[in-house]
């Protein structure tokens, strides 16, 4: 039927329909039109694929650049599509070499990204190929491009590289633990890089790890050292020491190993082998002695305090050695740089190193001299493995004050000794003096660890005492000392006067005093009605104190 006219009734003063009249006439229209048949009629129109373009327009670059002027595998590619009946919500995106020939719904990868660093795949083994990139917009109903923007990519393939990181190789010599940094690198991306090999004593075997680390660990097994002269190492990876099940075989003890790294790329193109060689010495003992005494003399120093120590030791007990004093000093303690036989960065070697052993007796020239060329400043960190297995540790040094100003918590070797601070003289006291036959007075705490009293054998002038105050912390020595003035007077100083202490817990302990002359290898100190030389009577009452074992 056919909706008849409405008739529209006119406003009485303006002859216009009233708002009313108007509201009441799309009524009566609507129920017209719903209640009879419709003549209108028609098909659903069908939703339109969307379209694709990509920002290279060449269907193929292959024609259009020579062999030696193909593109790196990794590229920059933008794409853009259109809907004319709705919106693009996505893209469909598929990368394969021309020799590849996938089904129509394999390979594609949905991104909501308009771009994108491809890296686009070679065959293994190849250096050069032809990769086709396929694009195609998705629509909001899910209709897909039937026919994908498409670009054929001439690429070659880079050979990757690797370097080690100079500033970061291990000294000349190390115990059966060391670190490696290195930097792997690929001309067509980081993302190329398929992974990093590393090898000991062998070229032609490499173990795989992850491009993502540039720093591993090798740690020798430690069930092998004490009889074997070939060790398996187990492998950690990058600066956090992330523990492997990797093994890295063939360590050489006592002997030089050389240490190989190489990089291979997704197509398995493998860079030049870099190589480090060094000596690794056998780690024999629980008992570590350090000789950090960094002059010329330090081999009779090094002879006296072994000889002292062996002499402690249950028979036939050893003790592993290590070498920091040089570069030596020809003066003041900030004259010379830190030792080359430490590691250039501490964590992890020098903690995992030091974690090897239960004591350890430190001979040293200077702890607190100077913070950038001290070794004790670098190593004390590091220490708190050691300590936290229950290490113990015996420390022969002077307490000097710094070359420069600086606050002394920034030393992280006077945190570590049982002091609270060196002893920085008044500008009125030109220096202090330890005569012949001055006094080292054992405290209570001394007494009663055995600590003999002593007289000097000799006249001192660059001898400093120290503060040593706090509860963790017990005197164990004071010493008799005079001061000159500026002014030329003299008298007794008193305030500080401690030589040696220890630490309440009883895992450190300094003696600051020299217990041997370095110059004729006589004893600096006697103990009157002793038979025994003082510095071993000092030095063992000390080891004794601390739990070194004894026979």
């Amino acid at each position: 039927m056919t909706a008849s006219p409405l008739p529209v009734p006119e406003h009485p003063t303006f002859g216009r329909p009233s708002p009313l009249a108007l509201l009441s006439g799309a009524l009566l229209l609507l129920v017209s039109l719903t209640s009879c048949d419709s003549d209108f009629e028609g098909d659903v129109l069908r939703n339109e694929a969307p379209n694709t373009s990509l920002s290279v327009r060449d269907e193929s670059l292959v024609d259009n650049l020579a062999d030696d002027n193909r593109l790196l595998s990794t590229l920059r590619l933008a794409w853009s599509g259109d809907d004319p009946d709705g919106f693009v919500s996505g893209f469909e995106l598929r990368v394969f070499p021309t020799s590849a020939s996938p089904a129509d719904g394999d390979l594609w990868v949905f991104t909501t990204r308009n771009d994108s660093l491809l890296l686009l795949p070679l065959p293994s083994g190849e250096s050069v190929a032809n990769v086709i990139v396929e694009v195609r917009a998705v629509d909001n109903e899910g209709e897909r491009d039937p026919t994908p923007a498409r670009s054929v990519f001439p690429i070659q393939n880079s050979p990757p590289t690797i370097r080690f990181s100079q500033f970061e190789l291990p000294p000349a010599t190390t115990f059966p633990i060391v670190s490696f940094a290195f930097v792997p690198a690929d001309p067509d991306g980081a993302q190329n890089l398929k992974s990093v090999g590393v090898s000991l004593n062998d070229s032609t075997s490499f173990v795989e790890i992850s491009p993502e680390f540039d720093f591993v660990t090798l740690v020798g097994d430690q069930d092998q050292v004490a009889s074997a002269s070939v060790v398996d190492t187990r492998l950690f990876l990058g600066r956090g020491v992330e523990a492997t099940s990797l093994v890295v075989p063939g360590m050489l003890l006592d002997a030089e190993n050389t240490f190989y790294i190489r990089t291979t790329d997704q197509a398995d193109t493998t860079s030049t082998v870099e190589r480090f060689t060094w000596f690794v010495k056998r780690n024999a003992s629980d008992i570590l002695y350090v000789n950090d005494y960094r002059l010329a003399t330090n081999p009779s120093v090094q002879d006296y305090h072994l000889n002292v120590l062996g002499r402690f030791l249950p028979a036939g007990r050893e003790v592993d050695t290590w070498d920091i004093s040089e570069p030596f000093s020809t003066g003041s303690s900030g004259s010379v740089p830190r030792s080359s036989a430490l590691p250039p960065v501490a964590e992890p070697m020098l903690r995992l190193t030091l974690s090897l052993y239960r004591y350890i007796y430190w001979v040293s020239t200077s702890t607190t001299g100077n913070i950038g060329t001290d070794n004790m400043p670098f190593v004390a960190p590091a220490m708190a493995e050691f300590f936290g297995n229950g290490g113990k540790m015996l420390v022969h040094s002077p307490v000097n004050v710094p070359t420069v100003d600086t606050d002394f918590t920034d030393n992280a070797a006077v945190l570590l000794l049982p002091l609270s601070e060196p002893l920085v003289l008044p500008d009125s006291v030109r220096r202090l003096e330890l005569a012949t036959g001055a006094a080292i007075t054992p405290t209570a705490t001394g007494a009663s660890l055995g600590l003999p009293p002593l007289e000097s054998a000799r006249f001192f002038i660059n001898l400093r005492p120290y503060r040593a105050v706090g509860a963790n912390i017990d005197p164990l020595y004071t010493g008799a000392f005079r001061f000159r003035s500026a002014s030329g007077g003299s008298g007794d100083w008193t305030d500080p006067n401690t030589v040696a202490s220890i630490s309440a817990d009883r895992r450190i302990a300094l003696m600051a005093l020299p217990l041997l002359n370095d110059l004729n290898s006589s004893e600096s100190f006697t103990a009157p009605g002793e038979s025994e030389p003082a510095g071993q009577l000092v030095t063992h009452a000390l080891l004794r104190a601390l739990g070194f074992p004894s026979r």
